[in-house]
């Protein structure tokens, strides 16, 4: 409501995107259980927005928490494609992680319009004012500052409603900047894919998923890098399965990683049957399982390549 600054953070500076340091362990994202995270947070949320009249909300903490609301909406992932599919591309897009690059393009957008005559203001255009609305950084940008204030939240929230509150937020924004700041150190990398992990928002109660997305760094024409997604399933009786999918034109390879032989065996006796179900949407279907606990648990872990040149000159 106030106005639109950006800035450059130097290296002089604290920088919270601050990549990790060559050498340090590689951990999983602030708060490994996310999801659990999120069922906290949408609990709260719930409360908030259903409460009557006798609590006035502010419209402007009112709008920021339904905001919330709608972006963790728990996923059915049983819904048919055609329904799951937009959801999943809208959730991955406002995520937080391209809060920047969306109002990059924008404002680029709108600085190689020449017919526009003079730059209108930013902050009045109803693009920039679209992503801060819909985006999950900038929503919870808004919540801590509204937690700093107090007395405001105070009437809506307790005071140990609002400390759980207030991990949760920065529990998100730590994950975010985190990914972000992966993001910044593995641009001059030889991978050509950038990597950013999902915890999809579920029914309280149902276990839990994760989604790895390959984005590739560079788009050209007629590329052949193919598409790269993982997910990270918590099944009742298969226990933990990562799925590892690699698409290259209309060739689908996947891999399935798992714990325990017996969900080995138990995917391979529905290999058939998973076969015929791919086999109309895809020119050529691949299928393979392996017991890796290694795998499965390494999900979590950023893909770090290092920078320069990847060769070894070896002399025997």
């Amino acid at each position: 409501g106030q106005q639109l600054k950006l800035g450059i953070v130097t290296v002089d500076q604290k920088n919270p995107m601050s990549p990790e340091m060559p050498g340090q362990t590689l951990e999983a994202p602030p708060g490994e259980n996310l999801n659990k995270v999120q069922n906290e947070l949408s609990r709260i949320l719930n409360q908030a927005t259903d409460l009557s009249g006798n609590k006035k909300i502010p419209s402007s903490i009112f709008n920021t928490l339904a905001s919330l609301n709608a972006y963790f909406e728990p996923f059915e992932l049983k819904e048919i494609i055609a329904e799951l599919l937009p959801r999943l591309k809208s959730h991955f897009e406002n995520s937080g992680i391209f809060f920047e690059k969306s109002l990059e393009r924008i404002i680029s957008q709108v600085l190689a319009d020449k017919d526009s005559g003079s730059p209108p203001n930013l902050a009045d255009l109803s693009a920039v004012k679209a992503v801060f609305s819909r985006d999950l950084k900038p929503n919870l940008l808004l919540l801590q500052h509204f937690m700093e204030e107090k007395e405001t939240l105070s009437k809506i929230f307790g005071p140990r409603t609002l400390a759980i509150l207030k991990g949760v937020v920065d529990t998100l924004l730590s994950d975010i900047n985190q990914q972000q700041g992966r993001a910044v150190s593995q641009l001059d990398s030889s991978d050509p894919f950038q990597v950013f992990t999902y915890t999809l928002p579920l029914k309280e109660g149902d276990p839990p998923a994760k989604l790895k997305v390959f984005y590739e760094k560079k788009q050209k024409s007629g590329s052949k890098k193919g598409f790269q997604i993982s997910l990270l399933l918590t099944m009742d009786r298969l226990g933990d399965v990562r799925t590892d999918f690699y698409l290259l034109e209309n060739d689908l390879n996947l891999t399935f990683y798992v714990t325990k032989p017996a969900a080995m065996i138990e995917i391979q006796e529905n290999y058939q049957e998973l076969h015929d179900l791919l086999d109309e949407l895809f020119d050529q279907v691949q299928l393979k399982v392996k017991v890796s606990e290694k795998r499965v648990k390494d999900f979590d872990r950023p893909v770090i390549q290092k920078t320069g040149s990847q060769r070894v000159n070896l002399r025997i």
